[in-house]
């Protein structure tokens, strides 16, 4: 009977070792889950900080858009009132063919003189004259409907990083 020993595969020594050496995992998956948690922080922060500067310039575009608007309208305005749109009369009225659109694009030609009318150091408008109004008579009996372009723009040459806005709009007047 002596040979009839039953032997454990499994010694209890060692899954006790083993259970012990589990002491750990707690710890480890602890930090795997603050790790993880710290990438969402860093990833939330960046989205912001995007966010921000993506608001920020929304604002400038817009502030420097409605500004150009506003200098268009107040020319628009002036013209109105002006009982002749004579461009001798009034420097700021250039007549047909005078200016291009890369002159309005060019800020060289935006400087504050007598090419055109400035509202404060960054704003500024024009009219250029674009001759009889599509659809109009050339009847010389007749009144005749003159068409203007009247371009607005804000610019800070000071400081270029806050954008540029230009303007355009249309302007009809009996001449």
């Amino acid at each position: 009977m002596e040979n009839l020993k039953f032997h454990r595969k499994d010694n209890p020594m060692k899954r006790n070792q083993w259970i012990k050496s589990e002491d750990g995992t707690v710890l480890v998956v602890a930090l795997m889950i603050l790790v993880f948690l710290t990438l969402i922080g860093i990833t939330i922060t960046a989205t912001t900080e995007v966010e921000i500067q993506i608001a920020g310039n929304e604002r400038l575009y817009k502030d420097n858009l409605y500004t150009a608007e506003a200098a268009a309208m107040e020319c628009a305005q002036m013209m109105e009132e002006f009982v002749s749109l004579d461009p001798a009369a009034h420097p700021f009225i250039k007549p047909l063919g005078s200016v291009t659109l890369n002159d309005i694009r060019d800020d060289a030609y935006w400087p504050a003189n007598d090419q055109v009318s400035t509202i404060d150091g960054n704003t500024s408008f024009i009219a250029v004259e674009d001759g009889v109004a599509e659809g109009t008579s050339l009847d010389m009996t007749k009144t005749t409907l003159r068409s203007y372009s009247i371009y607005g723009r804000r610019y800070d040459a000071a400081r270029p990083n806050k954008g540029r806005g230009i303007v355009r709009v249309g302007y009809r007047k009996a001449k």
